[in-house]
């Protein structure tokens, strides 16, 4: 399956992307594991999206880490940290 993320204000400037296409080889996914496979990337990426830091929709709508990823989704990430507290 294949989701869309787009970053918001602070993730967007902390990470350096606005957008991106990630394609899910499982049937099944949940956000969290959307965040984990994210996280993965490095320290950069492990920190900002950190459970504690982020907050996330699915096509617009909040969402928790448990909620279940469909094929077409986007989701959303923003940061509960402001951009001067880097």
């Amino acid at each position: 399956m294949k989701i869309e993320l787009v970053y918001f204000g602070r993730s967007s400037e902390f990470l350096m992307m606005t957008s991106e296409s990630m394609v899910i080889p499982e049937q099944s996914c949940t956000l969290g594991q959307v965040l984990n496979r994210l996280r993965e990337r490095g320290d950069r990426w492990a920190y900002e999206l950190d459970d504690s830091n982020v907050i996330c929709t699915v096509d617009q709508r909040a969402a928790i880490p448990a909620e279940v990823i469909a094929d077409g989704d986007e989701i959303g990430i923003f940061s509960r940290i402001s951009l001067f507290e880097i």
